[in-house]
Protein backbone atom coordinates (compact mmCIF):
# COMPACT_ATOMS: atom_id res chain seq x y z
CA UNK A 1 0.00 0.00 0.00
CA UNK A 2 0.82 3.33 -0.56
CA UNK A 3 0.42 6.58 1.93
CA UNK A 4 -0.32 9.77 0.38
CA UNK A 5 0.11 12.52 3.03
CA UNK A 6 -1.86 16.04 1.98
CA UNK A 7 -2.33 18.81 4.35
CA UNK A 8 -6.64 18.96 3.24
CA UNK A 9 -8.15 16.17 1.71
CA UNK A 10 -11.03 17.42 -0.35
CA UNK A 11 -13.59 15.76 -3.01
CA UNK A 12 -11.62 16.06 -5.86
CA UNK A 13 -8.54 14.57 -4.16
CA UNK A 14 -10.11 11.76 -3.14
CA UNK A 15 -11.64 11.39 -7.13
CA UNK A 16 -8.76 11.70 -8.72
CA UNK A 17 -6.26 10.24 -6.47
CA UNK A 18 -8.45 7.01 -6.30
CA UNK A 19 -8.52 7.08 -10.04
CA UNK A 20 -4.69 7.26 -10.98
CA UNK A 21 -3.62 5.00 -8.13
CA UNK A 22 -6.11 2.51 -8.02
CA UNK A 23 -7.83 1.94 -11.39
CA UNK A 24 -5.00 3.19 -13.97
CA UNK A 25 -2.04 1.72 -11.86
CA UNK A 26 -3.90 -0.72 -9.77
CA UNK A 27 -1.98 0.34 -6.48
CA UNK A 28 -3.39 0.11 -3.28
CA UNK A 29 -3.49 4.07 -1.48
CA UNK A 30 -4.66 5.62 1.47
CA UNK A 31 -4.74 9.19 1.79
CA UNK A 32 -4.42 10.85 5.52
CA UNK A 33 -4.17 14.51 5.84
CA UNK A 34 -2.15 13.78 9.11
CA UNK A 35 1.74 14.15 9.56
CA UNK A 36 2.26 12.10 12.56
CA UNK A 37 1.00 9.14 10.19
CA UNK A 38 3.02 9.88 7.17
CA UNK A 39 6.25 10.29 9.51
CA UNK A 40 6.01 6.69 11.46
CA UNK A 41 4.67 4.79 8.26
CA UNK A 42 7.38 2.51 7.29
CA UNK A 43 6.67 1.87 3.91
CA UNK A 44 6.03 3.63 0.34
CA UNK A 45 4.56 7.23 0.72
CA UNK A 46 4.51 10.16 -1.19
CA UNK A 47 3.17 14.01 -0.21
CA UNK A 48 0.83 16.09 -2.07
CA UNK A 49 1.06 19.82 -0.59
CA UNK A 50 2.75 23.54 -1.64
CA UNK A 51 6.25 22.23 -0.02
CA UNK A 52 8.01 19.08 0.80
CA UNK A 53 7.92 17.79 4.96
CA UNK A 54 11.24 16.48 4.12
CA UNK A 55 13.12 14.32 1.77
CA UNK A 56 10.47 12.25 1.07
CA UNK A 57 9.06 11.63 -2.33
CA UNK A 58 6.97 15.01 -3.06
CA UNK A 59 4.63 16.13 -5.77
CA UNK A 60 3.79 20.05 -5.18
CA UNK A 61 0.02 20.96 -5.84
CA UNK A 62 -1.90 23.96 -7.54
CA UNK A 63 -4.98 25.23 -6.37
CA UNK A 64 -7.62 23.27 -8.47
CA UNK A 65 -8.05 20.43 -6.52
CA UNK A 66 -8.93 22.73 -3.22
CA UNK A 67 -10.97 24.52 -5.58
CA UNK A 68 -15.07 24.50 -5.18
CA UNK A 69 -16.97 25.49 -8.30
CA UNK A 70 -16.10 26.45 -11.58
CA UNK A 71 -13.09 28.90 -11.97
CA UNK A 72 -12.57 30.65 -14.95
CA UNK A 73 -8.76 28.64 -15.53
CA UNK A 74 -6.22 30.05 -17.92
CA UNK A 75 -4.16 26.94 -19.49
CA UNK A 76 -0.31 27.59 -20.15
CA UNK A 77 0.79 24.22 -22.18
CA UNK A 78 4.68 23.46 -22.52
CA UNK A 79 6.26 20.40 -23.78
CA UNK A 80 8.53 18.33 -21.86
CA UNK A 81 10.18 15.46 -22.94
CA UNK A 82 7.69 15.17 -26.24
CA UNK A 83 4.74 15.77 -24.31
CA UNK A 84 2.55 18.77 -23.18
CA UNK A 85 2.31 20.08 -19.22
CA UNK A 86 0.15 22.50 -17.56
CA UNK A 87 -0.23 23.54 -13.92
CA UNK A 88 3.54 23.54 -13.66
CA UNK A 89 4.86 23.93 -10.38
CA UNK A 90 8.30 24.02 -8.26
CA UNK A 91 11.81 23.04 -9.17
CA UNK A 92 11.22 20.89 -6.00
CA UNK A 93 8.47 18.38 -7.26
CA UNK A 94 9.28 14.79 -8.75
CA UNK A 95 7.31 16.23 -12.18
CA UNK A 96 7.54 19.54 -13.31
CA UNK A 97 4.18 20.16 -13.34
CA UNK A 98 0.72 19.25 -11.08
CA UNK A 99 -0.30 15.98 -13.05
CA UNK A 100 -3.05 15.41 -10.13
CA UNK A 101 -4.69 18.78 -10.91
CA UNK A 102 -3.85 18.61 -14.60
CA UNK A 103 -5.05 15.35 -15.11
CA UNK A 104 -8.75 16.10 -13.16
CA UNK A 105 -9.05 19.15 -15.49
CA UNK A 106 -9.24 16.50 -18.48
CA UNK A 107 -10.83 13.62 -16.84
CA UNK A 108 -13.56 15.86 -15.29
CA UNK A 109 -14.11 17.99 -18.46
CA UNK A 110 -13.36 21.32 -16.86
CA UNK A 111 -13.45 22.82 -19.96
CA UNK A 112 -17.14 21.71 -20.90
CA UNK A 113 -18.47 24.02 -18.28
CA UNK A 114 -16.76 27.20 -19.09
CA UNK A 115 -18.52 29.57 -21.89
CA UNK A 116 -17.47 28.06 -25.31
CA UNK A 117 -18.91 28.07 -28.86
CA UNK A 118 -20.99 25.11 -29.45
CA UNK A 119 -21.66 23.92 -32.73
CA UNK A 120 -24.93 24.05 -35.37
CA UNK A 121 -26.63 21.23 -32.53
CA UNK A 122 -25.42 22.95 -29.12
CA UNK A 123 -22.96 20.75 -29.10
CA UNK A 124 -18.67 21.48 -27.54
CA UNK A 125 -16.77 21.81 -30.60
CA UNK A 126 -13.18 19.72 -30.18
CA UNK A 127 -11.52 22.55 -32.14
CA UNK A 128 -12.44 24.48 -28.41
CA UNK A 129 -10.41 22.11 -26.43
CA UNK A 130 -7.44 22.46 -24.89
CA UNK A 131 -6.36 19.21 -26.42
CA UNK A 132 -6.49 20.92 -30.06
CA UNK A 133 -5.41 23.85 -29.57
CA UNK A 134 -2.20 22.41 -28.18
CA UNK A 135 -1.83 19.54 -30.30
CA UNK A 136 -2.35 16.56 -28.50
CA UNK A 137 -6.16 15.30 -29.17
CA UNK A 138 -4.67 12.56 -31.05
CA UNK A 139 -3.10 11.06 -27.92
CA UNK A 140 -3.98 9.81 -24.54
CA UNK A 141 -1.77 12.59 -22.63
CA UNK A 142 -3.23 11.59 -19.37
CA UNK A 143 -2.39 7.87 -19.87
CA UNK A 144 1.18 9.05 -21.06
CA UNK A 145 1.81 11.27 -17.90
CA UNK A 146 1.09 8.13 -15.42
CA UNK A 147 3.22 5.96 -16.98
CA UNK A 148 5.83 8.69 -16.03
CA UNK A 149 4.39 8.83 -12.50
CA UNK A 150 4.80 4.84 -12.38
CA UNK A 151 8.42 5.48 -13.60
CA UNK A 152 9.51 7.98 -10.96
CA UNK A 153 7.52 5.77 -8.17
CA UNK A 154 9.29 2.16 -9.38
CA UNK A 155 12.74 3.88 -9.22
CA UNK A 156 12.05 5.05 -5.71
CA UNK A 157 10.95 2.52 -3.87
CA UNK A 158 12.98 -0.32 -5.94
CA UNK A 159 10.34 -1.68 -8.38
CA UNK A 160 7.89 -2.56 -5.41
CA UNK A 161 4.57 -2.17 -6.86
CA UNK A 162 4.56 -4.37 -9.93
CA UNK A 163 3.86 -3.40 -13.21
CA UNK A 164 -0.40 -5.39 -14.04
CA UNK A 165 -0.25 -8.21 -16.19
CA UNK A 166 -2.99 -7.01 -18.33
CA UNK A 167 -3.49 -6.82 -22.29
CA UNK A 168 -4.82 -3.63 -24.01
CA UNK A 169 -7.82 -4.28 -25.44
CA UNK A 170 -10.61 -3.17 -27.95
CA UNK A 171 -14.06 -2.01 -27.19
CA UNK A 172 -16.08 -2.67 -31.06
CA UNK A 173 -19.51 -0.78 -30.74
CA UNK A 174 -22.28 -1.16 -33.28
CA UNK A 175 -24.34 2.16 -33.71
CA UNK A 176 -27.36 1.86 -35.31
CA UNK A 177 -29.11 5.02 -36.08
CA UNK A 178 -29.96 4.04 -39.43
CA UNK A 179 -30.37 0.50 -39.49
CA UNK A 180 -31.54 0.18 -43.37
CA UNK A 181 -30.01 2.21 -45.95
CA UNK A 182 -33.54 2.29 -47.91
CA UNK A 183 -36.22 0.47 -46.75
CA UNK A 184 -38.93 1.72 -44.23
CA UNK A 185 -37.97 5.35 -44.72
CA UNK A 186 -41.09 8.17 -44.91
CA UNK A 187 -41.93 9.02 -48.64
CA UNK A 188 -40.38 12.68 -48.77
CA UNK A 189 -37.07 10.80 -47.39
CA UNK A 190 -37.23 7.99 -49.94
CA UNK A 191 -37.83 10.38 -52.74
CA UNK A 192 -34.56 12.74 -51.95
CA UNK A 193 -32.33 9.67 -51.62
CA UNK A 194 -33.60 8.95 -55.31
CA UNK A 195 -33.51 11.94 -56.57
CA UNK A 196 -29.60 12.43 -54.86
CA UNK A 197 -28.88 9.55 -56.51
CA UNK A 198 -29.84 10.46 -60.37
CA UNK A 199 -28.45 14.18 -59.55
CA UNK A 200 -25.06 12.55 -58.68
CA UNK A 201 -25.54 10.13 -62.14
CA UNK A 202 -25.10 7.53 -59.41
CA UNK A 203 -27.77 5.02 -61.60
CA UNK A 204 -26.23 2.44 -59.51
CA UNK A 205 -27.39 2.88 -56.41
CA UNK A 206 -30.59 4.28 -57.90
CA UNK A 207 -31.16 0.65 -59.16
CA UNK A 208 -29.98 -0.48 -56.15
CA UNK A 209 -32.76 1.18 -54.17
CA UNK A 210 -35.43 0.24 -56.85
CA UNK A 211 -34.66 -3.62 -56.20
CA UNK A 212 -34.56 -3.36 -52.04
CA UNK A 213 -38.00 -1.15 -52.16
CA UNK A 214 -39.43 -4.09 -54.76
CA UNK A 215 -38.30 -7.04 -52.21
CA UNK A 216 -35.90 -8.43 -55.73
CA UNK A 217 -32.60 -7.72 -53.07
CA UNK A 218 -32.05 -7.48 -49.32
CA UNK A 219 -31.17 -3.55 -48.17
CA UNK A 220 -27.27 -3.25 -48.04
CA UNK A 221 -27.27 -2.98 -44.56
CA UNK A 222 -29.00 -5.93 -43.69
CA UNK A 223 -25.06 -7.64 -42.42
CA UNK A 224 -26.03 -7.82 -39.12
CA UNK A 225 -26.02 -11.34 -39.30
CA UNK A 226 -22.58 -12.08 -40.99
CA UNK A 227 -21.25 -9.25 -38.64
CA UNK A 228 -22.30 -11.25 -35.81
CA UNK A 229 -20.85 -14.09 -37.02
CA UNK A 230 -17.39 -12.51 -37.85
CA UNK A 231 -17.41 -11.51 -34.65
CA UNK A 232 -17.48 -14.68 -32.77
CA UNK A 233 -14.21 -15.50 -33.94
CA UNK A 234 -12.88 -12.46 -32.51
CA UNK A 235 -11.08 -12.16 -28.94
CA UNK A 236 -13.10 -8.82 -28.06
CA UNK A 237 -16.79 -8.79 -27.50
CA UNK A 238 -19.36 -6.62 -29.71
CA UNK A 239 -20.75 -3.90 -28.08
CA UNK A 240 -24.44 -2.82 -30.54
CA UNK A 241 -26.79 0.47 -29.25
CA UNK A 242 -30.06 1.16 -31.07
CA UNK A 243 -32.41 4.03 -31.82
CA UNK A 244 -35.80 3.48 -30.23
CA UNK A 245 -37.79 6.50 -30.08
CA UNK A 246 -40.97 7.36 -30.31
CA UNK A 247 -40.60 11.23 -31.17
CA UNK A 248 -41.46 11.58 -34.98
CA UNK A 249 -39.30 14.76 -35.14
CA UNK A 250 -36.00 12.83 -34.47
CA UNK A 251 -33.94 13.23 -37.80
CA UNK A 252 -34.46 9.91 -39.82
CA UNK A 253 -35.45 7.40 -36.68
CA UNK A 254 -38.07 4.12 -37.19
CA UNK A 255 -40.97 3.86 -36.00
CA UNK A 256 -40.90 1.82 -32.95
CA UNK A 257 -44.07 -0.03 -33.57
CA UNK A 258 -42.48 -1.11 -37.05
CA UNK A 259 -42.67 -4.75 -36.98
CA UNK A 260 -39.55 -5.67 -39.02
CA UNK A 261 -37.50 -3.44 -37.23
CA UNK A 262 -38.58 -4.67 -33.55
CA UNK A 263 -37.79 -8.10 -34.91
CA UNK A 264 -34.37 -7.13 -36.29
CA UNK A 265 -33.95 -5.63 -32.91
CA UNK A 266 -34.70 -9.32 -31.21
CA UNK A 267 -32.90 -11.15 -33.45
CA UNK A 268 -29.60 -9.18 -32.45
CA UNK A 269 -30.47 -8.66 -29.02
CA UNK A 270 -30.62 -12.48 -28.37
CA UNK A 271 -27.06 -13.22 -29.82
CA UNK A 272 -24.96 -9.88 -28.56
CA UNK A 273 -25.42 -7.35 -26.27
CA UNK A 274 -27.80 -4.90 -26.98
CA UNK A 275 -28.73 -1.28 -25.50
CA UNK A 276 -30.23 2.12 -26.60
CA UNK A 277 -28.82 4.83 -28.65
CA UNK A 278 -30.32 7.56 -26.97
CA UNK A 279 -31.67 10.00 -29.23
CA UNK A 280 -31.08 13.55 -29.84
CA UNK A 281 -34.38 14.60 -28.08
CA UNK A 282 -33.89 12.50 -25.32
CA UNK A 283 -30.65 14.09 -24.26
CA UNK A 284 -33.05 17.15 -23.67
CA UNK A 285 -36.19 15.58 -22.03
CA UNK A 286 -35.53 13.18 -19.01
CA UNK A 287 -39.18 11.58 -19.32
CA UNK A 288 -38.60 10.64 -23.20
CA UNK A 289 -35.14 8.83 -21.98
CA UNK A 290 -37.30 7.30 -19.56
CA UNK A 291 -39.74 5.96 -22.32
CA UNK A 292 -36.61 5.01 -24.03
CA UNK A 293 -35.12 2.91 -21.89
CA UNK A 294 -38.38 1.23 -21.16
CA UNK A 295 -39.31 0.63 -24.33
CA UNK A 296 -36.32 -0.85 -25.01
CA UNK A 297 -36.59 -3.32 -22.09
CA UNK A 298 -39.92 -3.89 -22.56
CA UNK A 299 -39.13 -5.25 -26.40
CA UNK A 300 -35.86 -7.51 -25.64
CA UNK A 301 -37.38 -8.78 -22.32
CA UNK A 302 -33.87 -7.43 -20.51
CA UNK A 303 -33.05 -4.29 -18.71
CA UNK A 304 -29.67 -2.25 -19.79
CA UNK A 305 -28.10 0.46 -18.01
CA UNK A 306 -25.46 1.14 -20.79
CA UNK A 307 -25.93 3.96 -23.23
CA UNK A 308 -24.56 5.44 -26.54
CA UNK A 309 -25.69 8.92 -27.45
CA UNK A 310 -26.73 9.87 -31.00
CA UNK A 311 -24.87 12.35 -32.52
CA UNK A 312 -22.16 13.04 -29.58
CA UNK A 313 -22.99 14.88 -26.00
CA UNK A 314 -25.32 17.84 -26.55
CA UNK A 315 -24.48 19.20 -23.29
CA UNK A 316 -22.18 17.55 -20.85
CA UNK A 317 -22.95 18.70 -17.59
CA UNK A 318 -26.49 18.56 -18.48
CA UNK A 319 -26.77 15.16 -20.21
CA UNK A 320 -24.94 12.96 -17.75
CA UNK A 321 -26.88 14.66 -14.73
CA UNK A 322 -29.80 13.38 -16.24
CA UNK A 323 -28.01 10.11 -17.27
CA UNK A 324 -27.55 9.75 -13.29
CA UNK A 325 -30.88 10.61 -12.17
CA UNK A 326 -32.30 7.70 -14.17
CA UNK A 327 -29.61 4.85 -13.29
CA UNK A 328 -27.66 4.48 -16.40
CA UNK A 329 -24.03 3.44 -15.21
CA UNK A 330 -22.20 3.25 -18.50
CA UNK A 331 -21.63 5.28 -21.10
CA UNK A 332 -19.96 4.69 -24.80
CA UNK A 333 -20.29 8.55 -25.96
CA UNK A 334 -17.02 10.25 -24.63
CA UNK A 335 -15.27 11.13 -28.20
CA UNK A 336 -16.30 13.46 -31.19
CA UNK A 337 -18.35 12.73 -33.46
CA UNK A 338 -16.12 14.67 -36.46
CA UNK A 339 -12.45 13.91 -35.04
CA UNK A 340 -10.50 11.25 -34.27
CA UNK A 341 -9.51 11.52 -30.74
CA UNK A 342 -9.06 11.51 -26.67
CA UNK A 343 -11.61 13.77 -25.83
CA UNK A 344 -10.85 13.21 -21.81
CA UNK A 345 -7.21 12.64 -22.77
CA UNK A 346 -7.27 9.02 -21.67
CA UNK A 347 -8.29 5.77 -23.32
CA UNK A 348 -8.59 4.23 -19.24
CA UNK A 349 -12.72 4.20 -18.43
CA UNK A 350 -13.37 6.58 -15.65
CA UNK A 351 -16.12 7.98 -12.96
CA UNK A 352 -18.09 11.16 -14.01
CA UNK A 353 -17.32 13.62 -11.37
CA UNK A 354 -20.12 15.67 -11.06
CA UNK A 355 -18.45 19.53 -10.97
CA UNK A 356 -21.60 21.19 -9.88
CA UNK A 357 -22.19 19.08 -6.60
CA UNK A 358 -18.53 18.42 -6.18
CA UNK A 359 -19.17 14.79 -6.07
CA UNK A 360 -17.82 11.42 -7.96
CA UNK A 361 -21.18 9.88 -9.94
CA UNK A 362 -21.71 6.06 -10.34
CA UNK A 363 -21.86 6.51 -14.11
CA UNK A 364 -18.40 4.84 -15.84
CA UNK A 365 -17.71 6.72 -18.58
CA UNK A 366 -16.29 4.46 -21.26
CA UNK A 367 -13.31 6.62 -24.12
CA UNK A 368 -14.43 6.40 -27.66
CA UNK A 369 -11.23 7.28 -29.55
CA UNK A 370 -12.56 6.61 -33.26
CA UNK A 371 -15.92 6.80 -35.23
CA UNK A 372 -16.90 6.27 -38.41
CA UNK A 373 -18.08 9.61 -38.81
CA UNK A 374 -14.64 10.90 -37.93
CA UNK A 375 -13.31 8.35 -40.66
CA UNK A 376 -14.99 8.57 -43.94
CA UNK A 377 -13.11 12.13 -43.67
CA UNK A 378 -9.96 9.57 -44.78
CA UNK A 379 -9.24 6.80 -47.22
CA UNK A 380 -9.99 3.43 -45.88
CA UNK A 381 -6.80 2.05 -45.76
CA UNK A 382 -5.62 5.68 -43.92
CA UNK A 383 -8.26 5.12 -41.67
CA UNK A 384 -7.49 1.69 -40.56
CA UNK A 385 -4.03 2.57 -40.82
CA UNK A 386 -4.82 5.22 -38.26
CA UNK A 387 -6.49 3.33 -36.09
CA UNK A 388 -3.94 0.47 -35.79
CA UNK A 389 -1.31 3.31 -35.12
CA UNK A 390 -3.79 4.66 -32.16
CA UNK A 391 -3.63 1.33 -30.83
CA UNK A 392 -0.27 0.83 -30.47
CA UNK A 393 0.51 3.42 -29.22
CA UNK A 394 -1.62 3.07 -25.86
CA UNK A 395 0.79 3.44 -22.82
CA UNK A 396 -0.89 1.31 -20.45
CA UNK A 397 -1.50 -2.35 -20.26
CA UNK A 398 -4.85 -1.56 -19.07
CA UNK A 399 -6.03 0.55 -21.62
CA UNK A 400 -9.30 -0.01 -23.96
CA UNK A 401 -9.57 1.34 -27.39
CA UNK A 402 -13.26 2.64 -28.37
CA UNK A 403 -14.25 2.85 -31.80
CA UNK A 404 -17.65 2.71 -33.08
CA UNK A 405 -18.86 2.30 -36.72
CA UNK A 406 -22.50 1.74 -37.95
CA UNK A 407 -23.87 -0.96 -40.33
CA UNK A 408 -23.09 1.16 -43.46
CA UNK A 409 -19.00 -0.28 -43.00
CA UNK A 410 -20.58 -3.40 -43.75
CA UNK A 411 -22.63 -2.36 -46.86
CA UNK A 412 -22.06 -4.14 -50.12
CA UNK A 413 -22.40 -0.94 -52.84
CA UNK A 414 -19.77 -0.52 -55.04
CA UNK A 415 -18.66 2.82 -53.11
CA UNK A 416 -18.06 1.06 -49.92
CA UNK A 417 -16.22 -1.63 -51.33
CA UNK A 418 -13.21 -0.82 -49.79
CA UNK A 419 -14.82 -0.18 -46.15
CA UNK A 420 -16.03 -3.62 -46.28
CA UNK A 421 -12.54 -4.85 -46.97
CA UNK A 422 -10.60 -2.71 -44.65
CA UNK A 423 -13.01 -3.60 -42.11
CA UNK A 424 -13.16 -7.04 -42.36
CA UNK A 425 -9.21 -7.50 -42.45
CA UNK A 426 -8.66 -5.32 -39.34
CA UNK A 427 -11.27 -7.42 -37.25
CA UNK A 428 -9.55 -10.30 -38.83
CA UNK A 429 -6.19 -9.77 -37.28
CA UNK A 430 -7.70 -10.28 -33.64
CA UNK A 431 -9.19 -13.14 -34.09
CA UNK A 432 -8.66 -15.87 -31.77
CA UNK A 433 -5.56 -18.25 -31.19
CA UNK A 434 -6.78 -21.45 -32.38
Amino acid sequence: MLLVYTPKITPRIRYIFKHIFFRMLEIDIRVSSSIEDFVVHNGPKLSYSNKPLGNELFFCSSTLLLDQGIQDISIDVLYIKNYPIFFNVLDKSAMPFDIFAASFYLISRYEEYLPHLKDSKGRFQYKESVAYKNNFLEKPIVDIWVYELRQIINNKFDNTFKTPILNKKILPILEVSNPYMFRHKSLILSSFQALNSIWNLNFTNFLNQIYVLLRITKDPYLEYDFLIDKFKNIKYDLLSFFRYTQNSFDSGAISIFNSSYNQLIKNVSDKIPLSLLVSFFAQKNSKALKQEMSSLTSLIHRSSHKVRLNFGILSLPETYSMLVQNEVLEDYSMGYVNSVGYRASTSIPFYYYDLMNEVQSPLKIYPVAVSEVALRKLSSQKAFNLIRKYYSKLPLENSIFGFAFTPKMLSKSNENLSWRSSFLEYISEHEKSK
